[in-house]
């Protein structure tokens, strides 16, 4: 899921129109379910050594057993579960750090997990901070930035090394652009029509603030490490078939959804290319926002608000050392 955007190209072939992925090592969060099981089955058939990070629940078995009911071919990559919760930022450190004992490389980091519902529920974790910017944005901050030197390091020897922030279409109807305190971070958006999809988007324009303002910290470091934004298309996913199950007559909606909605093997499409495509590619480059049918776009004015990217970075900071992450 979610809202928004063209077609996503059904002419495009990741295992035939992309490089071979043998030997690269990969993290794709989120993907045990959904758009990022997709990712994860394209990483695979390119060959990639590819790390399903996600919870420790039911979803995991049933992926694992798709993936090799749907199969790996033609690259053979292989998969391997590692756990990540990122509704704890300290879990999020905690599973980067695991990884990093595990591996020597990592060549591409996809931040596809997120909330995409709360089912009208909004839930705040343990540092008070509700679930749909502590999973969406704030774990994904903390798991990148403790990557960051294993990327950097990797980048040094001359690899191709890229994060991809999986964004969404829905930031640039985002109203409400204060992100400089937890109250603002818990915002119910009540007064709404669909105050739920209103926090998905909110975090997920500050997905978007926290990709332009790292693309820019590390092209003043002079990284190597390149950084993309992917925006799915409009996707009838497994979480957004599962939020339709709540409502009355679940089949109706996903049945009217599915007329309008395409499948997360399309969605996928745009984080793969991102994720893949050579840097020659004249859709590919440091900051790019790729969006269906694996075009580069501009982002909506307000993602690319330097006060505003500022005003998330350094809360962020100010909050992460409050909590003993900084």
């Amino acid at each position: 899921m979610v809202f928004g955007g063209a077609a996503p190209s059904k002419d495009f072939n990741p295992a035939r129109d992309l490089p071979s992925m043998k030997g690269k090592v990969v993290i794709v969060t989120g993907s045990s379910s959904g758009i990022g099981l997709a990712i994860l089955q394209h990483l695979l058939r390119l060959g990639a050594k590819v790390y399903m990070a996600a919870p420790n629940d039911e979803k995991v078995k049933e992926a694992l057993v798709r993936v090799d009911k749907e199969g790996r071919e033609p690259g053979l990559g292989e998969v391997i579960w590692h756990e990540l919760d990122l509704s704890d930022p300290r879990g999020a450190k905690s599973a980067a750090e695991q990884f990093m004992e595990k591996e020597t490389r990592l060549d591409i980091l996809i931040n596809n997990a997120a909330q995409i519902t709360d089912l009208g529920n909004p839930k705040l974790n343990a540092d008070g901070v509700q679930f749909n910017m502590a999973i969406n944005y704030l774990g994904p901050f903390v798991f990148t930035q403790t990557l960051l030197p294993l990327l950097e390091s990797t980048a040094a020897n001359g690899d191709d090394v890229r994060i991809v922030n999986v964004g969404s279409d829905g930031h640039k109807d985002v109203k409400f652009l204060d992100y400089g305190s937890i109250e603002a971070w818990n915002h119910k958006f009540r007064w709404t029509l669909l105050p739920t999809l209103e926090r998905y988007k909110y975090s997920k324009l500050a997905v978007h603030l926290w990709t332009n303002n790292l693309t820019k910290r590390l092209t003043a470091s002079n990284s190597k490490v390149m950084v993309l934004l992917a925006h799915p298309g409009a996707i009838l996913s497994d979480g957004a078939i599962r939020s339709l199950k709540t409502l009355p007559l679940p089949r109706f909606w996903i049945w009217l959804m599915g007329t309008m909605m395409y499948s997360q093997e399309l969605g996928a499409h745009t984080s793969v290319f991102a994720a893949c495509a050579p840097r020659d590619n004249a859709e590919i480059s440091h900051g790019a926002y790729i969006f269906p049918p694996n075009i580069a776009r501009t982002q909506a004015p307000a993602a690319l608000d330097e006060q505003k990217q500022q005003q998330l970075f350094l809360f962020t900071e100010e909050l992460l050392k409050s909590i003993g992450l900084s």
